[in-house]
C-alpha cells in the first residue's frame, strides 16, 4: 500500500534551512494500521502530509499502490485525494455555513454522486456514528465531540482505502476521545482501509499493528 524511500523535507527560511525529515523509509501493507509517534517537532505531521499529497518531499519517493504520489498533475493529485484518501485532523475544519449533512456530503458532491444516493449514504453513516439527529444543524450548534464525529464521517463517506489521522482526538476530553478513536478503528476494519495515525498516546499505539517512532526527523524505530 505505502512505500516510502529516503523521504527528506527541508524548509528554506530567510536566513537558514530547517530539516523536518531526513531519509525516512518504511513499507506498509494494505488494510493494516500504523501509529506515528515522536516528540514535538519530530516531523510526524510533515510525514503524514507528504503521504497524503498535501506536501511534497525535498527528496525521496513515496508510492501508494505503486504510484508515485508526487509524480502526477494537480488534477490527478486532487482526484487521488477525493477518491482514495480520507483525512482527519485534530480540529474538525467543518465549514461553518454548511449544515452537518452538507459538510459530510462534500466529497460525494465533488465526486458527482447522485444527490439522492449521496443523501442516503450520508444519513446512514451519521446514524452509525450516533449523530443522524444533528444532520440539519450547523457546526457551531454541536459539541466538540459531535463535531469531530461529523469530521470523521466526512473523511470516510467516500469509502477511502487510505485514512490519515493527525492527532484526531487531541482536542477532545477523555470520554469523547475514546468514542471517536473506537469509531475510527471500527470504520477502518469495516472499509478494510489502511490507517495511519499520528498520536502521542501510547494506549492508541498499542492498538495499531505497526509503530513508527520519529526523532529529529529520522526514523528511530519501526516495527
Amino acid at each position: 500500500m505505502i512505500h516510502a524511500q529516503n523521504i527528506s523535507k527541508v524548509y528554506d527560511l530567510k536566513d537558514h534551512k530547517v530539516t523536518a525529515l531526513q531519509d525516512v523509509s518504511f513499507e506498509l501493507n494494505a488494510a493494516s494500521t500504523l501509529a506515528i509517534q515522536g516528540p514535538s517537532g519530530a516531523g510526524k505531521s510533515t510525514l503524514l502530509g507528504i503521504i497524503g499529497g498535501l506536501d511534497a518531499p525535498s527528496s525521496g519517493i513515496i508510492k501508494i499502490l505503486g504510484q508515485n504520489v508526487h509524480d502526477s498533475s494537480e488534477k490527478e493529485e486532487a482526484l487521488f485525494r477525493n477518491s482514495f484518501l480520507g483525512y482527519l485532523f485534530q480540529f474538525h475544519h467543518l465549514l461553518s455555513d454548511l449544515t452537518i449533512i452538507e459538510n459530510v456530503s462534500l466529497p460525494l458532491w465533488i465526486g458527482k454522486v447522485d444527490p439522492q444516493e449521496s443523501k442516503q449514504r450520508t444519513l446512514e453513516l451519521l446514524d452509525s456514528l450516533g449523530i443522524a439527529d444533528l444532520a440539519g444543524r450547523y457546526p457551531a450548534e454541536l459539541s466538540g465531540g459531535e463535531q469531530q464525529r461529523a469530521a470523521l464521517a466526512r473523511a470516510v463517506i467516500h469509502k477511502p482505502k487510505l485514512i490519515l489521522a493527525d492527532e484526531p482526538t487531541g482536542s477532545l476530553d477523555e470520554k469523547n476521545a475514546q468514542v471517536v478513536f473506537e469509531m475510527l478503528l471500527n470504520l477502518q476494519k469495516e472499509l478494510e482501509a489502511t490507517l495511519v495515525i499520528v498520536t502521542h498516546r501510547k494506549d492508541y499505539m498499542t492498538q495499531m499493528q505497526h509503530q513508527l517512532v520519529l526523532e529529529k526527523g529520522r526514523v528511530k524505530s519501526f516495527d
